[in-house]
This record gives C-alpha cells, structure tokens and sequence, in this order.
C-alpha cells in the first residue's frame, strides 16, 4: 500500500490509515496484491480517492454496502472528510452527493478537480477546496450522536424538532439522524469484532446498543450485505468477498 502522509498509521498488508485534523476524519492508502475485492460499509464519511493512473472519484456517505474490485496493484490514496463536513468542503448539498461513486470532474470544475487530486495524492488537503463555515447545530448534534447521545435529546439540545434536525441534515451531512445512529452502532460493533480475540456475537450486539443478536444481525446484512459472522471472518483475512456484484471503480 503506498503510504499516506505522516505518521501514526493503522496498517494491514493492504491498507494504512492516519487520522487527520479539522474536516479531516483520516487520509488513507492502499495497494491492491493481485486482482481485489473489497467490501465497503457505511461509515458517515465521503471520500476523495485518487488512483496512480491519476483517476480520481468521490464516493459520497451511504447507508448501502458495496463490493468493489481493484485490478492487480491498484493503487489509492484517499482523504476522508468528516461527517459533519461534507457540505461545508464539497461545496454542494450533502443530499446531492448521497449514495454517489462519480468521478470527480462530475462534481468539480476540470481544473479544481485536477488540483484536489494531485493535492490528495501528495497527502496535502487541497487548496481548491474552501470549506464554508459548517452550521455549528449539525456540529454539535453529529458529535452527539457518535457519542451514542438518544436523537430526541439531540434535537432539543440545539433547539430543534424532528423534523427540523432530518432537514438539516439532508441539506449538510446528506444522511439522516437516525441513518447516523444506524451507522455509528454498526462502527461501535466492527470495533469490537476487529479485535484480535472478538466476543462472542451476543455479547458483541449488547456492548454495541443492539436489542439483541438477531438486532444485530438484521442491520449487518443492510448495512454489509452478509451476516456478523461472514463479515467478521472477511475482516480477519479468514475469507474473501465474492467477486459477483463486485463494481471496478477505476
């Protein structure tokens, strides 16, 4: 895996990761060992992802799983803007970048999206994007929410209904509150199963905030298209994503 800027990274055989600053959650790298199929779940981010080719995608937040194929040493090297971020740095509704794998030119002028790439590809964040000042309401309740906090006291600590949280939601972070929660207890679960010696599913589920196994392994299957089990053996190199509905996204 080629190496992402800096110090302090998480590294597999395949894939290095440094946590980033500001409306950086991470920058990331990976290198592809032969022919590579991966499995993406949600994680309440976007990226910016850049191949050695010099191709460059964003993929937007999602609640869908993906399967995407890399040809033999591929090469990616990627910037992940934080939840709460995604708006204010892209620039566009966060509802409009929803469930996308475009290229970037798609979303970016030509030129800008030419500089961001070489920007991400040197490790550097990107003079072309200017993020805008975010609303400090979606701040606070994102940060709340990752934190576990219950959605109705969410609204209330910054002086909203409901329905007033979903729409600014929609417009800045492009998902959902209670889609957040739904990933933020998935990401709390895939914790505990990356551990070296994982608990058992039951025990998993409840630290996670599931009702129950069954909780748990229905939103597995929505969220990575496989059961708690297939997914935590695919994490631990045990098993390998089918290779049938694998996308190639460059």
């Amino acid at each position: 895996m080629a190496a992402a800027p800096g110090d302090g990274l998480n590294e597999t055989d395949t894939y290095r990761e440094q946590v980033g600053s500001g409306v950086v959650r991470c920058w990331w790298a990976q290198r592809a060992p032969g022919e590579y199929v991966q499995r993406v779940v949600p994680d309440a981010a976007a990226d910016v992802i850049v191949a050695s080719t010099g191709a460059a995608c964003l993929v937007g937040p999602t609640l869908a799983p993906a399967l995407h194929q890399l040809p033999p040493g591929a090469e990616l090297r990627g910037l992940r803007l934080r939840t709460e971020a995604i708006a204010a740095v892209l620039g566009l509704p966060g509802h409009e970048v929803r469930d996308a794998v475009v290229p970037l030119g798609a979303v970016l002028p030509d030129a800008a999206a030419r500089t961001v790439a070489e920007s991400v590809w040197r490790g550097a964040f990107p003079s072309a994007l200017r993020p805008r000042p975010g609303d400090p309401r979606v701040r606070h309740a994102v940060s709340r929410i990752w934190r576990g906090a219950p959605l109705d006291s969410v609204a209330d600590e910054v002086s909203l209904t409901g329905r007033q949280l979903r729409r600014l939601f929609t417009e800045h972070v492009g998902l959902g509150p209670k889609a957040l929660q739904r990933i933020v207890r998935f990401q709390r679960f895939l914790r505990s199963a990356d551990a070296v010696r994982p608990s058992s599913l039951a025990d998993s589920a409840a630290a996670a905030g599931y009702a129950d196994q069954a909780h748990l392994t229905r939103e597995t299957r929505d969220l990575a298209g496989v059961t708690p089990t297939v997914l935590i053996r695919e994490r631990h190199g045990l098993a390998t994503p089918d290779v049938a509905g694998a996308v190639a996204v460059f």
